[in-house]
């Protein structure tokens, strides 16, 4: 541990005291004799040349430079006709030794004033003890020097102790500073983790098509994960800005999905409130920026949260602009809400730091608490500015302005044919109670109709909407709940001549049952409304799904973690983008893997048990073979305090994805680390950064669940929680369930009773996923027969239970419902074992000794080419009863990443195996 020290402070006394003590030599130089003057002047250069060049420590200067101050003092002092003069700069001498703030130095000065008062004494005589009162004068003068050298001593060494402990003291802060951070780093790991998973798997269940109502269920369980990542954030956050350690990022973001992100966590912390979201946003907007995303939508968050916290009626309104600068723009974000307000005082409370206006429990009154401090200093970090103006009863308008750097100057909303259409808006204002509120709406779809720039009408009564529509012929028409219900009947018969948009409240939905109606649901703004007018929806319009942006090509992808449920997530979330998963629970079995297939790169879990992610990304590193190079290893943490993106990017990583996962940072990290070949866009587009959000209409095709013998389908669903998520387990098992059973029949073959042990052991857990439940229940006894050690059982069990588990793959692989059309894997061939092995020739040892002679050579000579050759001639061998077809698969894949030694040391070590 570092120890403290003042640096600072010692440098100034340090020359403080000698610039006093220079101008105390000249003093000596002028009034004594040519040498005595040259050797102070001597002395006075030691003590600037020790000082100038920071001999040693603080400590060791100060002793050698009192050292000196003394030998001066002690020439003054010897030099004046009368003791008496001498004395009082003996104690002025002492009060500044005592600056030094070093309690030894005062008992050295001791040493001169006995030379000063004995050489007046006795040397120089010229204290004269003829008197009573002259002995008496002589004696009270060196008590006063005494009683001064004390009372400094004294002074000193308590200061002394004094800062010691002190210093002590901030030694101990700063060790519990660094528990705390390391507490805070593990609070934050063991918290997003489960986080991840509640948030993920909510997103994978909105995907799917299930009843309206269980979909808000899911959206609010998945907008309070978001909201206690919030809290867990704040607390990170509040943390790093204590220490300084907090410092912004600059990544390239779509602001769309910002703001979609906002718009959807503000409408579900809404609830049941009765006060309107509105959104103003400029439709110019250039889609592409680059910034901290991360920092800014958690601050517009807090800012939108804490509005509708303190609104309990009227609206709060998010307006965003920009404006145009050298370097960019400066991103203009403003929230305004008709809630409680603050007073002056309030907000001059609000910024002195890391407080809350209003402390007590309920809180029902005053400010925005916490998380305006915390948005604020966050702002300020990206050289931005935040500024807020409120009035007590009559609500707040809070303002950020954050500059940032343009990578695509395209619009973030823009229509493709604007020549054909014709908008028309019949909006009642009346509906609303608050003027506030109809005065803000107004202002809003007028703004809305500018930034269109094509034939827009906005339409004060349904008989100004009626009288255009006849003249006009509108393309669009615009309205809301209230004005159909007021004129249903009109409102059908237009549905069938025009695009009729109804704008809605989720809970409004029962109200509208005409199919050839359009919906949109709130927040009614720019970007749904150019979604609509640019015909990217269907039915209706939601922000709840959103379709991926692109899909890949051939891409497998290789994700390690700990935790099951983590996996599952991840899988689900890259399924979207038509991406093959692998996955691996520990860095082990990561390394295992990672030689027996060419993935396109990995995700790697920061913190696990035994090897951790840095290890195990090093490990692979340092793997013979260019593939292991290069291949983009991205770091997945839950550990999102201040630098360890930093920490881990210098470790090797490739890249940095945070828990828990959200869609649009993990679509930047797909972009970044996949080839440009292997990404494709869904829509050609011109505008590529429109919302392409929608919600299917069409419901799912529902298939009766069939029966497969040995197979319970119903419960396999039940436990993979869905039909697609079973139906991809089932494939999984399908393509690897002869190596899943391998292990079993080796260790049986091998009669190593451990190792089957826990080979029919995972067989059980497998089998019991996917409602395999009989042979669930076969291995299950075969298991507890391994660890009761009854071989007799197992002798007469095993090949039933593999019977039963290689017939049930072989219905599975040639199953219609298990596979979509035109996937289903070649038929499985049914011969044994015994009967593919005797296709194979015996090759003999001669032969063999040749062929790896063969191999060593081509190896020496780097030829790739002559290697696989061999391989593919040696496939077509057995050996002692030995495939070689199977084993000398991975050495292939070795030998095509160019690791030739590695795949030649194989051949040679599994020979030796057989020699011995």
């Amino acid at each position: 541990m570092d120890k403290i020290t003042y640096t600072g402070s010692q440098n100034k006394i340090e020359s403080f005291m000698l610039i006093v003590f220079s101008v105390y030599a000249a003093t000596i130089m002028i009034v004594s004799s040519r040498p005595i003057g040259f050797f102070v002047l001597f002395l006075l250069m030691v003590c600037w040349i020790l000082y100038s060049c920071k001999y040693k420590t603080y400590e060791v200067r100060v002793r050698i430079t009192s050292v000196i101050m003394q030998v001066c003092a002690i020439l003054y002092g010897v030099q004046r006709e009368s003791v008496i003069q001498t004395v009082p700069v003996l104690i002025v001498f002492v009060i500044f030794m005592g600056l030094y703030g070093i309690a030894d130095i005062i008992t050295m000065t001791l040493a001169s004033t006995a030379v000063i008062f004995f050489a007046h004494a006795f040397v120089l005589r010229t204290v004269a003890f003829s008197s009573a009162t002259e002995v008496m004068n002589y004696f009270s003068q060196i008590i006063n020097v005494l009683l001064a050298q004390y009372v400094v001593y004294i002074w000193t060494k308590r200061n002394s102790e004094g800062s010691k402990q002190l210093l002590d003291t901030i030694e101990e802060l700063k060790v519990v500073q660094r528990s705390k951070d390391d507490f805070v780093a593990n609070v934050s790991h063991e918290i997003r983790t489960p986080i991840n998973t509640i948030c993920g798997m909510s997103e994978i269940i909105l995907r799917e098509e299930i009843p309206y109502k269980i979909k808000e269920n899911v959206l609010n369980i998945q907008m309070s994960g978001r909201g206690l990542m919030g809290v867990v954030s704040d607390i990170l956050d509040f943390s790093e800005l204590q220490s300084g350690k907090i410092e912004p990022e600059e990544e390239a973001y779509n602001i769309t999905s910002t703001i979609n992100d906002v718009i959807n966590s503000s409408m579900a912390r809404k609830e049941d409130k009765k006060i309107e979201i509105l959104v103003d946003c400029d439709a110019t907007i250039p889609s592409i920026l680059l910034g901290d995303e991360k920092k800014l939508r958690r601050v517009i968050m807090n800012l939108m949260s804490n509005a509708i916290k303190f609104t309990e009626e009227g609206y709060v309104c998010l307006k965003v602009s920009y404006r145009k600068e050298s370097y960019g723009i400066n991103l203009v974000v403003s929230v305004k809400d008709t809630g409680i307000g603050m007073d002056e005082e309030s907000l001059e409370k609000l910024f002195v730091g890391f407080s809350q206006v209003d402390t007590s429990r309920k809180r029902q009154e005053g400010g925005l608490g916490l998380g305006l401090a915390i948005s604020r200093a966050l702002v300020e970090k990206m050289n931005g500015a935040l500024t807020v103006k409120s009035k007590p009863g009559k609500g707040t308008i809070i303002q950020i302005v954050v500059p940032q750097k343009v990578v695509d100057e395209t619009p973030i909303a823009s229509l493709y044919d604007r020549q054909n259409i014709r908008v028309a808006t019949y909006i009642d204002m009346e509906q609303f109670e608050m003027a506030a509120i109809r005065d803000e709406y107004s202002d809003m779809i007028v703004h809305m109709a500018e930034q269109l720039k094509g034939k827009c009408h906005i339409c004060r009564n349904l008989a100004e909407l009626q009288r255009r529509q006849e003249k006009e012929g509108f393309s669009h028409v615009f309205i809301s709940t209230a004005e159909y219900r007021q004129s249903q009947s009109y409102f059908d018969e237009l549905a069938t001549k025009t695009k009729l948009v109804v704008v809605l409240n989720h809970y409004e939905d029962k109200y509208i049952s005409n199919p050839a109606i359009l919906r949109i649901y709130k927040p009614f703004y720019i970007l749904s409304i150019v979604s609509v007018l640019n015909g990217l929806q269907g039915k209706y319009y939601d922000r709840h799904n959103v379709c991926e942006k692109f899909i890949t090509r051939d891409v497998h992808v290789l994700a390690v973690d700990d935790n099951r449920m983590n996996l599952m997530v991840i899988q689900e979330f890259l399924a979207n983008y038509k991406i093959k998963v692998t996955t691996a629970l520990s860095g082990k079995e990561a390394l295992e893997k990672i030689e027996t297939a060419d993935y396109d790169f990995v995700f790697m879990d920061h913190m696990m048990p035994e090897m951790d992610g840095v290890e195990t990304m090093h490990r692979i590193r340092h793997k013979v073979g260019t593939y292991y190079q290069k291949v983009p290893v991205i770091a997945l943490t839950a550990n999102a305090v201040a630098g360890t993106r930093e920490m881990l990017m210098a470790e090797g990583f490739s890249d940095f994805l945070e828990k828990p996962v959200e869609r649009s940072v993990l679509e930047r990290v797909l972009k970044r680390n996949l080839p440009h070949d292997k990404i494709i866009r869904t829509e050609q587009v011109q505008d590529l950064s429109l919302p392409k959000e929608e919600i299917k209409t069409e419901t799912s095709k529902s298939s009766e669940i069939p029966k497969i013998e040995g197979l319970d389908v119903a419960k396999g669903i039940l436990y993979c929680n869905g039909k697609e998520p079973y139906l991809k387990v089932l494939r999984g098992y399908c393509e690897d369930w002869n190596q899943t059973g391998l292990l079993a029949e080796e260790s049986f073959e091998r009669q190593d009773w451990k190792n089957y042990t826990i080979a029919v052991h995972g067989l059980k857990s497998a089998m019991k996923s996917i409602g395999a439940t009989d042979i669930s229940e076969d291995a299950r006894k075969l298991e507890f027969a391994g660890k009761e050690y009854r071989i007799d059982y197992i002798l007469e069990n095993h090949s039933k239970l593999m019977e039963k588990y290689r017939a049930l793959f072989i219905s599975l692989r040639n199953n219609e419902w298990v596979w979509p059309e035109g996937a289903m894997p070649e038929p499985v061939d049914t011969k044994t074992e015994e009967e593919l092995l005797s296709e194979l020739e015996e090759i003999e040892d001669a032969l063999l000794d040749e062929k790896i002679a063969c191999m060593e050579e081509a190896m020496y000579n780097l030829e790739g080419e002559r290697l696989l050759e061999i391989v593919t001639e040696l496939q077509n061998y057995q050996y002692r009863g030995v495939s070689l077809r199977e084993f000398l698969v991975p050495v292939r894949r070795k030998i095509e990443r160019s690791d030739y030694i590695s795949a030649v040391e194989t051949v040679l070590k599994w020979k030796d195996g057989f020699d011995r």
